[in-house]
Parts: C-alpha cells; structure tokens; sequence
C-alpha cells in the first residue's frame, strides 16, 4: 500500500481564529460553543467530546491559493490550542466518523465521492490516490458534506 499523508488545518488558521475570533480569509465572527457533535477538530483530527470541550465553528475555503473557484464551507477547531496531526497513514482520531473521499484529477475533474470503509479508512483511501490522475483528495463528512482535511500521496 503507498503511504498516505492527511493534512489538517495549517496551525496559522487556527492560531488566527482563535486570537482574533474571525475567519481568516472572509471576516466573519467566530462562533464559539459546546461541543454538541463529534466533530472533527480540524487541526487535531480526533473527534470533540461532546458536551465537555468547546469548539469554535467558521468559515473555511480548502482550495485558497489553489483552484480560481472558492468553495468556502463551515469547519470547526477546539477552542482551547491542540496539537496539529501531523505523520504518515490514515489518522486514527477519523476513524470513528464516517468520511467520504472526493478525488479531484490533475486535468480538474472531480471523482464521485467514495465512502472510507469503516475500519479499512486507510487501504480504501489508499485506493482512491493510486489512480495516476488524481492529485489530491479531500475527506469529508459523510453526513454533514463538510471538508474535513485533505489528503495526498506520501513520499
């Protein structure tokens, strides 16, 4: 199987959202609240415990600086700073949440979204990347639609 990398949030959104309580790229107030899903945060990528640790929700556009089209959506992040997921594989905090694969092509074709089989999140993703055209990957709430983080072919 060909090594994965999942990118979370940059470490810079999060410190700017939760210092200036305003989405980076839009403006828009920062909510802030209990956890009342699992989530996931976006820079740890593990799941909120629910109703005991609070999270800020905002605006976020994964394709800043790399596609013409903004596809701004909500995200959430621990209120409190955590560390940033960072290593090879699928990550384990995800795999308790159902998340779909959305492949886009190097031509700038988009994939039909495919479901990460619950406990084999890493060998289906792993799947998706190995087709040659895809450049990326987005992970995203199976329920929900929201982007979650993005994930690309490791070293």
């Amino acid at each position: 199987m060909e090594s994965i990398i999942v990118h979370p949030l940059a470490r810079g959104i999060a410190d700017h959202v939760r210092s200036a309580r305003r989405a980076p790229e839009y403006g828009h107030p920062v909510h802030e609240e209990l956890a009342t899903g699992t989530g996931p945060c976006r820079e740890c990528l593990r799941p909120f415990e629910v109703g005991a640790q609070h999270r800020l929700l905002f605006t976020h556009n994964p394709f800043a600086g790399t596609s013409a089209l903004a596809q701004p959506g909500p995200v959430f992040i621990h209120a409190e700073a955590c560390p940033s997921h960072a290593g090879a594989g699928y990550p384990e905090g995800l795999r308790s949440i159902p998340i779909v694969a959305q492949a886009y092509h190097d031509d700038g074709t988009i994939a039909e979204p495919r479901r990460l089989a619950s406990g084999d999140e890493g060998t289906t993703l792993a799947e998706v990347l190995s087709d040659s055209r895809v450049r990326f990957v987005n992970l995203r709430h199976a329920q929900a639609g929201c982007f979650i983080a993005r994930a690309e072919r490791g070293e």
